[in-house]
């Protein structure tokens, strides 16, 4: 306790020569925490609008042959509530896709990628943040929604439709066409990757297929910060204890591979969410990679720059050195006290810095809006950008700068512990 009270009171009492070797850190680290925030952030945005379209954050599916359908739905259901995994909501779905399905409105009509039946009283919590720029999400509850549909607007704008609207559904199930009437009760801002999708009840999307009670997928929405990749393995392997299950899934490919499998039974597949974004991931990878690239270039010229301010510290410090080790501080403890030093101020600078790039995150997302740019529509929400910190990433980089901070340090400290007391009280400073 006594070495951490001597550093700390040489922070401050030559704090006027700690100042640029502070700032240098806190600037870096705060620099690194908006960088990185925007880049998770914008991970963030985009599982959360894929999850809307790909059913949760793990969707769970099933074959059989060239078949797919969730018979027992209910079953699996029951099975995840009792391991009582970290998902905030479970729902069922009915996805149509893979054929065609088209709305008809004033003689125009656009292909929609998927049709959505959803549950829309159980997912309210999931869509509160998809955009509307007509109607809403609430007008699909209740007894006001029968007969009702979301489309985006994209959709939208390519048929001249509007809230109100009556449109022809348009599906095929082999060689027979469904048709059905169906209100615009709400138009949906999304980007062109999601955008192709319209959502309806559940139950009326399988009247169009002609299959009362048919599910296709059970959405999995999971907590906030719950690494995704583990959870979905997790489930896989509490799942195969009770039912036939696909072996993990990692990316697009793993689930073709399942899909055209020809299971003879019914089995399920866990797919992350992840394994749908594997292409814009690895985007966001290679640009996190960058970031940490700079961040390596830029600590680099910090332990430089402590380095020399170490040395000069040393030698204006010599006589202090000198009669430390004359009252019988020992050779280690005057290393620490010097690497103890430059900890605290590691420590301090980028905690500092967090607080710094955390303000400056929540000024940049509150006032840049970027939805001019249909482009930036992935990644932003209402175009707005989002940030994101996660506890983990934070803690590494400080850690690594902690790391960098002392190993600069390393080499003066040593040099300092190292003079002969006689030969450091002879030495003016």
């Amino acid at each position: 306790m006594t070495i951490i009270y001597l550093a700390l009171r040489n922070l401050f009492l030559r704090r006027k020569r700690y100042a640029l070797m502070a700032i240098a850190i806190l600037l870096g680290f705060s620099l690194i925490t908006i960088l990185s925030g925007l880049a998770f952030g914008a991970l963030e945005t985009i599982r959360t609008k894929a999850a809307r379209y790909f059913s949760g954050h793990i969707a769970l599916v099933s074959f059989t042959g060239r078949d797919f359908g969730i018979s027992n739905a209910d079953e699996i259901i029951e099975k995840l509530k009792e391991a009582r995994f970290p998902l905030r909501a479970i729902t069922k779905r009915s996805v149509y896709w893979g054929r065609e399905a088209r709305i008809f409105f004033a003689g125009n009509s656009i292909i929609q990628r998927r049709a959505i039946g959803i549950d829309f009283e159980a997912e309210r919590e999931i869509f509160k943040n998809l955009s509307f720029v007509e109607g809403s999400y609430d007008s699909m509850l209740g007894e006001s929604g029968n007969g009702g549909i979301l489309i985006s607007r994209t959709a939208a704008e390519i048929i001249g439709a509007r809230v109100g609207d009556d449109v022809i559904f348009y599906i095929t199930i082999g060689q027979q066409i469904n048709t059905a009437t169906k209100i615009i009760r709400g138009i949906f801002d999304e980007t062109s990757i999601f955008g192709y999708a319209s959502y309806m009840r559940i139950e009326d999307l399988n009247k169009l297929i002609n299959n009362p009670g048919f599910v296709t997928d059970i959405a999995l929405y999971v907590n906030a910060g719950v690494n995704t990749e583990r959870l979905a393995e997790r489930i896989r392997l509490t799942l195969e204890k009770s039912f036939p299950v696909f072996p993990r899934i990692y990316n697009e490919s793993g689930f073709r591979d399942a899909r055209n499998s020809g299971a003879e039974v019914e089995t399920i597949a866990v797919v992350p969410i992840d394994a749908q974004l594997a292409e814009i991931r690895n985007i966001l990878n290679a640009f996190l990679a960058g970031i940490y690239f700079f961040l390596v270039v830029f600590v680099i010229i910090v332990m430089i720059g402590i380095l020399n301010t170490y040395r000069v510290l040393v030698y204006e410090r010599t006589r202090e050195i000198g009669t430390m080790r004359a009252m019988g501080m020992q050779k280690k403890q005057v290393k620490f006290l010097f690497l103890t030093e430059a900890a605290a101020l590691a420590i301090i600078a980028s905690l500092g810095g967090f607080v710094l790039g955390v303000i400056t995150l929540s000024i940049i997302v509150s006032l840049v809006d970027l939805s001019a740019f249909s482009a930036a529509g992935l990644f932003t929400e209402s175009g707005r950008l989002n940030f994101f910190i996660d506890p983990k990433v934070v803690f590494f980089n400080t850690i690594f700068m902690l790391f960098a901070v002392v190993l600069a340090a390393w080499g003066p400290a040593a040099k300092a512990s190292n003079l002969p007391p006689v030969q450091a009280l002879g030495k003016g400073t």
